[in-house]
């Protein structure tokens, strides 16, 4: 379960990344393929914490509840500074992203290596 919740991550993670490049530079109207694919990642960074509870609990919680953000900041980043400084918006949005993606491939390493040294 945790290698396809891993490539899951890594190919909406992707996709989102590019959908989310696309939106800011006006490249089309990718909005809602670009949330469904954030979606998606969350949802596969949450059951890569269920997973990786055991290998590493901190970061679990971590990796769920920064879940949590990247959805709640993707909702409301138009809300929080609209205008001519909502790049900074933007740029926060994809830093909140990025570490979550990196906090996806942490876990699924951690879950690997529990699993490896339990085999």
């Amino acid at each position: 379960m945790t290698k396809i919740a891993l490539m899951l991550a890594r190919l909406a993670g992707a996709l989102t990344l590019a959908l989310g490049a696309a939106h800011a530079f006006g490249l089309g109207t990718v909005l809602q393929l670009h949330m469904i694919c954030g979606t998606v990642f969350v949802l596969a960074l949450w059951v890569l914490a269920f997973a990786g509870f055991r290998a590493a609990p901190k970061l679990a919680v971590l990796a769920f509840n920064w879940g949590v953000i990247v959805v709640a900041f993707g909702i409301f980043q138009l809300r929080l500074v609209p205008g001519e400084y909502h790049w900074t918006m933007q740029l926060l949005h994809l830093l909140i992203g990025l570490s979550a993606m990196a906090q996806a491939e942490r876990l699924a390493g951690a879950a690997k290596r529990r699993e490896a040294a339990a085999a």
